[in-house]
């Protein structure tokens, strides 16, 4: 039997490209290989894509072969996915992965790929426009101020403490929390220079007070209905603000509960409040929402994932673990779930 060449992409131009190769990693790793054959596809930072060699798939860090990547692998360009591949499997996160970008060029060469469409991954990634859909449908966002120049910045609306983040970045990049109004015009400026070379525009949002969250969507491949998965609570470290990068990404940093020690009624509140940002969003296949429930009761979204990732002990993993999958039964039903929308017989 023809296996279906998936196309695993990793890496890429964002900051987030260390948390996309462990993503891929463990897609490739899990990938059910009776029907699928593996292709491992990794983007440099500077855009130039490589057939990805088995033996750099185990590397600890992109550092680790970066630089062997011209004399040891293949060179590829976009055109070339059309006979390489089949269909894509996104581990790709951050800008130019998660905006759109991706998305709209798989769609310009016909190739099917995992997630959100080109609409869903642009609007979920602008955390303007996310916040005005979200809000115009009576989901709690934060209390926000857009600001594009921090010299036209209206100090006296703001209300301390705060966060500024920038608005097209995921994994806490350039997220900050400021304390006091002499801190905060230094701090949007640094939020809008993350990204070397090109300047953004910030939101600057209240902190919430409460206990924070991340819920995950996922579809079911035999019925295409929205499951919600149990909630994960998140126990920042003492003296931190926030679930800042290294909380989430380094062993032994923040506590996760999965489920969250909430009420059942809680917990129901926030599934369906997830599901409804995945409707009103127009995200596909999966979905992951982070927010907080508040010491008033309320639940507040504060971001929104269209590619939650997807390392060995990802939230993705611990919460379908509670409802009894596993990875390679996770990733591979969600393959599942894309190929029946796009009619492909495997």
């Amino acid at each position: 039997m023809l296996k279906l060449k998936v196309g695993i992409l990793m890496g890429g131009m964002s900051l987030e490209s260390e948390v996309s190769f462990n993503s891929g990693r463990t897609v490739y790793d899990h990938l059910d290989t009776t029907l699928f054959e593996r292709v491992p596809i990794f983007q440099k930072n500077t855009g130039q894509l490589y057939l990805l060699p088995v033996k750099f798939i185990y590397r600890g860090k992109i550092a680790d072969f970066e630089a062997r990547l011209d004399l040891e692998a293949q060179k590829i360009g976009w055109q070339d996915l059309q006979h390489l591949i089949d269909f894509a499997y996104i581990a790709m996160h951050g800008r130019y992965a998660e905006d759109g970008s991706l998305q709209g060029m798989l769609e310009m060469l016909q190739i099917p790929y995992l997630g959100a469409k080109h609409f869903g991954s642009a609007l979920a990634r602008d955390k303007f426009l996310m916040y005005d859909y979200l809000n115009m449908a009576g989901i709690a966002v934060p209390r926000h101020l857009k600001v594009i120049n921090p010299r036209q910045l209206n100090l006296d609306q703001v209300i301390y403490p705060c966060v500024v983040k920038p608005h097209m970045e995921g994994s806490s990049m350039g997220v900050a929390v400021v304390h006091e109004q002499a801190d905060l015009v230094a701090s949007v400026q640094k939020a809008m220079s993350c990204f070397e070379g090109c300047d953004q525009a910030v939101l600057v949002e209240e902190k919430l007070t409460g206990s924070e969250f991340t819920a995950i969507v996922i579809t079911d491949p035999d019925t295409q209905e929205l499951v919600a998965l149990p909630p994960t609570e998140i126990v920042i470290e003492p003296n931190y603000d926030i679930f800042d990068y290294d909380q989430k990404y380094m062993p032994g940093r923040a506590t996760k509960y999965t489920p969250a020690r909430f009420s059942d009624e809680v917990i129901a509140q926030i599934q369906a409040i997830a599901k409804r940002v995945m409707t009103v969003l127009q995200v596909d296949t999966f979905v992951r929402i982070d927010g907080f429930y508040t010491v008033d009761g309320q639940i507040v979204v504060i971001d929104v994932n269209t590619i939650s990732g997807m390392a060995p002990s990802s939230f993705l993993f611990r919460q379908a673990a509670e409802i009894g999958l596993d990875h390679s039964q996770l990733i591979n039903a969600l393959i599942k779930v894309e190929l029946k929308k796009y009619q492909i017989n495997f």
